[in-house]
């Protein structure tokens, strides 16, 4: 295998080989041979494209690994915390749902687990997290007080073995119903042991369609970007043949002349000037840098240089597009250029916004009800409140609740509003208390003095100098 295959490439046109393969047995080996040479040369003159072999893009196209990398890690690093649905606190002593929180398997962290599920969604579209547990207990309802194990699977290895009537997946049937089982193709399809689908979490990404046979599975979004990869690697390619060559590629031709015009290069001198370029020349160890031949030549150049490539701008137009398919700004793109501080850290703000949290928080949600945490009142969250990024927001935030909150004194001291039109619209919760519906100027003397006790100031009451009400004093 060549290095355009082992990176994921295929050639646009492998049929050539193929006959050539299934030839006659009649054809001698010598005949068999030539064909073969003359093929590959056929085919090695095609371009070459990328194709879905996005494990080997991911792994050998930086510009593909870039953006995925960026988005998995973020939603990796947040602080997963158990929390109860009734108050939303956080949980601490819940010990089963502790261990998986640190160490979900015997080889990796909840970090690596984590990664690895996002970085498989965003590369393939599917990512499978498997309950390593008996199948005894597959069918558990509160799945994590049953199971400590947790792994995520290579996505590109599972298989999907469906029920007879894969039909059913649009009508009222339940998941066993459809799929009779998972299998991690590690060893094998038939040697790899089938999986209840009660143990297999698949998460898949937003992506409209999937892979055909596959109706639960997602295409991956580079499927949309396999003509600017196909760009960005013949980039690289070009490239590569102007550095390795050290020169522009073209033509060396005859400058003689005789008593008939030009003079042709004879065999021999051409077969004579090739190996002396090639072993000769150059700036390698034991090369010169410079040629001297026998016959007169001069070189006319057939392709374009570096700079007139434009290599650079072309590479950048490609990471753009692959970027935008993870909603990933440009100016986030490492380039030669960087943009402003200013202008990175707002990008960086909105992809956790708009990207990273609302993907985090929906695989929170959906991995909850996949663990049965919800049949025990109990939900995933995750908190970003240590990223730097979302420091100036929550600093806005603050500035903006004070505004509220000077906003609402002056009309509760002006009898416009209560004290849960207040509360409102600072965002809290309706209290169940007479008092709390009332304007200042329905209020008795004892009751404004029960306000002043739960507004932790001491306001003169001839002013009604009020503070925002945020408990109320159970002790009245």
């Amino acid at each position: 295998m060549g290095f355009l295959e082992s990176i994921g490439l295929r050639k646009k046109s492998a049929t050539p080989v193929e006959e050539a393969t299934t030839v006659s047995s009649q054809v001698t080996a010598i005949e068999l041979e030539r064909r073969l040479e003359v093929m590959a040369r056929k085919i090695t003159a095609t371009p070459y494209v990328a194709n879905a072999n996005f494990i080997a893009l991911y792994n050998s196209v930086p510009e593909v690994q870039w953006p995925i990398n960026y988005i998995a890690t973020r939603c990796a690093g947040a602080k997963y915390l158990l929390k109860r649905f009734e108050d939303d606190t956080v949980v601490w002593d819940n010990e089963a749902m502790n261990r998986i929180l640190v160490q979900p398997n015997a080889f990796e962290t909840w970090y690596r687990t984590i990664f690895k599920h996002f970085a498989y969604k965003l590369l393939t579209g599917n990512s499978y997290i498997k309950a390593a547990m008996s199948d005894a207990f597959a069918g558990a309802e509160v799945l994590y007080q049953w199971c400590d194990r947790y792994v995520t699977l290579e996505a590109p290895l599972v298989q999907i073995e469906y029920q007879r009537f894969i039909n059913d997946i649009y009508g009222i049937a339940d998941i066993e119903d459809v799929v009779k089982c998972y299998r991690h193709d590690i060893d094998g399809y038939y040697r790899s042991k089938p999986i209840d689908p009660h143990c297999v979490f698949h998460d898949k990404d937003d992506v409209i369609g999937w892979i055909t046979g596959d109706p639960l599975k997602a295409k991956s979004r580079l499927y949309a970007a396999l003509k600017a990869i196909s760009n960005l690697i013949a980039v690289y390619e070009a490239r590569n043949v102007i550095y390795v060559k050290r020169g522009a590629l073209g033509w060396l031709v005859s400058d003689q002349k005789d008593e008939m015009g030009s003079k042709a290069l004879t065999r021999d001198e051409k077969k004579q000037i090739l190996e002396e370029t090639d072993k000769m020349y150059g700036v390698g160890e034991g090369q010169y840098p410079y040629g001297i031949s026998d016959v007169k030549l001069q070189f006319i150049r057939t392709n374009l240089s570096i700079t007139e490539l434009e290599p650079f701008e072309e590479t950048l137009a490609d990471a753009i597009i692959i970027a935008g398919l993870y909603g990933i700004p440009s100016v986030l793109i490492p380039r030669k250029d960087q943009s402003t501080y200013a202008n990175q850290a707002a990008a960086e703000k909105a992809v956790y916004s708009s990207v990273v949290i609302p993907m985090v928080q929906r695989f929170c949600q959906e991995f909850s009800r996949f663990l049965g945490l919800d049949k025990d009142g109990l939900y995933l969250d995750a908190d970003f409140s240590d990223v730097d990024c979302l420091q100036a927001g929550k600093k806005e935030e603050q500035d903006v609740h004070r505004s509220i909150t000077d906003r609402c004194k002056i009309e509760f001291e002006s009898a416009l509003i209560t004290l849960n039109d207040w509360r409102a619209q600072q965002g809290y919760e309706r209290v169940e208390d007479p008092l709390y519906d009332k304007l200042i100027s329905e209020m008795t003397p004892d009751e404004i003095k029960r306000v002043k006790n739960f507004t932790n100031q001491t306001p003169k009451q001839d002013e009604g100098e009020f503070s925002a009400p945020s408990v109320q004093d159970e002790g009245e």
